[in-house]
């Protein structure tokens, strides 16, 4: 499969933006759900310490990017949690979840991308759950949000993941956040943490896996359906701007050294893709399956050694905005197994 709504702008505009490499198009959408605030960010300041973040943070080079950081360490020792979010989304969407009466709760299958009205902001979020018992980071990559005074620098459209690892790191060294961390990546995010943490491992102290995508699917999907959902992905729009080469980044992965030794938890969704929702031209030639997904979660489990391996999640891709509370006690065990 290589297309999928994005939520982000999805009912809005019909079909936008391109695939998010868990399904196919884009990310979430929680930026285009809620005009009420209950837990807003705090106004911008950069530097290091448990103090509250929400700007633009320079990171070498002329460029900037949008961060948001808030919550104090429970204790020395205890590492920051970084929030990365899959194609095409970014900090407002760890920042809400789905109202728990959407009737999108009761669908068999992943409906939010076409029925995303009931994401909104909330104090129930990952990011705010968590930044109660640690201190969290999470922030926009390039062109996943255009609007704004606060919108990070752009780059040329596809980008390849060197870029993606190296913002990371910028960031964090400019935030003045010190390591090692752990990271919690959804979709296109987990190829970014996965690199990472392969390139960087004295950095990194847990991972949470949140339906994420992993190299892991060349070894199970046709190499025809592989190259059709990396074709997919690199492509841009106006309304899905962020285009990635997931060939590229499955490459550099498994060129890189092993990863370490950490504590590690994957979620997976069980809600299918709606694929009889797609539009015509997403149906056609080999694609990428929920089967295929399901068996490269089970292999990327296998392979990190995960802790806990939860597939019971009653939710579809978006597991963060369906069921906020599986993955903030995620973070929880695995913060409280690498302190």
């Amino acid at each position: 499969m290589s297309w999928f709504p994005s939520h982000r702008h999805g009912a809005r505009s019909a079909v936008a933006g391109l695939l998010l490499c868990a399904l196919p198009w884009a990310g979430t959408g929680a930026a285009a759900a809620a005009d009420t605030d209950p837990d807003p960010p705090p106004a911008a300041r950069t530097e290091a310490g448990d103090h509250e973040v929400s700007g633009l943070v320079d990171t070498g080079g002329g460029r900037k990017i949008y961060a948001a950081c808030k919550g104090t360490h429970a204790r020395s020792g205890s590492p920051t949690v970084v929030l990365i979010a899959g194609k095409g989304n970014g900090a407002e969407d760890w920042m809400s979840i789905l109202d728990p009466d959407d009737p999108v709760h009761d669908a068999p299958g992943d409906d939010l991308p076409w029925r995303p009205s009931g994401i909104h902001r909330s104090s129930d979020s990952v990011f705010s759950q968590v930044s109660r018992f640690t201190r969290v980071c999470t922030y926009d990559r390039p062109d996943v949000r255009a609007t704004g005074d606060d919108v990070s620098t752009p780059r040329p459209q596809p980008h390849t993941i060197d870029a993606d690892v190296h913002d990371l790191g910028a960031l964090l060294t400019a935030l003045g956040e010190s390591g090692p961390y752990v990271l919690v990546a959804h979709s296109y995010g987990g190829l970014i943490a996965t690199l990472y943490t392969r390139t960087h491992p004295q950095n990194v102290a847990g991972l949470v896996m949140v339906d994420a995508v992993t190299e892991r699917m060349a070894e199970v999907a046709s190499p025809q359906a592989v190259k059709n959902w990396d074709a997919s992905n690199a492509q841009t729009s106006p309304e899905s701007r962020e285009g990635v080469r997931l060939l590229d980044a499955f490459k550099k992965i498994n060129a890189a050294a092993d990863p370490p030794a950490v504590p590690a938890v994957v979620l997976s969704a069980d809600k299918p893709w709606r694929v009889d929702l797609l539009p015509p031209e997403a149906r056609k030639g080999e694609q990428v399956t929920f089967e295929n997904w399901l068996a490269s979660q089970q292999r990327l489990s296998a392979a990190l050694g995960a802790q806990k391996y939860i597939t019971n999640t009653d939710s579809g891709h978006d597991i963060y905005l369906y069921q906020p509370r599986l993955v903030i006690d995620a973070i929880r065990d695995v913060v409280n197994t690498s302190s």
